[in-house]
């Protein structure tokens, strides 16, 4: 049974003789209630900041837990995105390393059509060497010959012949 200091101010008691003085039973009573009455607003009071505390409890609960979703997922998209950049790195020196070796091909293939071009141009420049070498000899030899048969001419002209 919950009892209230109106209970217990008002409560009565029945008289037998020789029993307790009902002024100082009253008085007992109302400083009982009055007490009472201060305990249960003291119990209210201590309820009332207990439910605020608990409401508190229950925020700064939902913070922590959104707190930690938030701290999850900015690992996850942490994670996400270090293995995005690894995936795309890996994909770069893919990438680099096909270019060096095209550019590494290309360069070999140059290098072998620049000496086949080398030589072209030495088998070329040989040839026109045999073929002036030939001519100059040829030269050398109508020469020789000219000079061979050529009956021999004073050096300068006499007078008959400048007639």
């Amino acid at each position: 049974m919950n009892l209230s200091p109106l209970d217990i101010s008002k409560h009565e008691f029945s008289r037998s003789m020789r029993g307790y003085d009902p002024n100082e039973v009253q008085a007992f009573l109302e400083r009982l209630a009055d007490e009472f009455s201060a305990l249960q607003s003291q119990v209210n009071s201590l309820s009332e900041q207990n439910r605020a505390l608990v409401a508190k409890l229950g925020a700064y609960q939902d913070m922590e837990k959104n707190l930690r979703d938030s701290l999850v997922a900015t690992q996850e998209s942490q994670k996400n995105t270090r293995e995005q950049l690894e995936i795309e790195k890996q994909q770069v020196l893919r990438e680099a390393r096909m270019d060096a070796e095209q550019m590494k091909f290309d360069v070999q293939k140059q290098i072998v059509s620049l000496k086949e071009e080398l030589n072209s141009l030495k088998l070329h420049r040989d040839g026109y060497v045999k073929r002036l070498r030939f001519l100059l000899r040829a030269q050398t030899e109508l020469i020789d010959l000219i000079e061979q048969e050529s009956p021999d001419l004073p050096d300068e002209p006499t007078e008959k012949s400048t007639r």
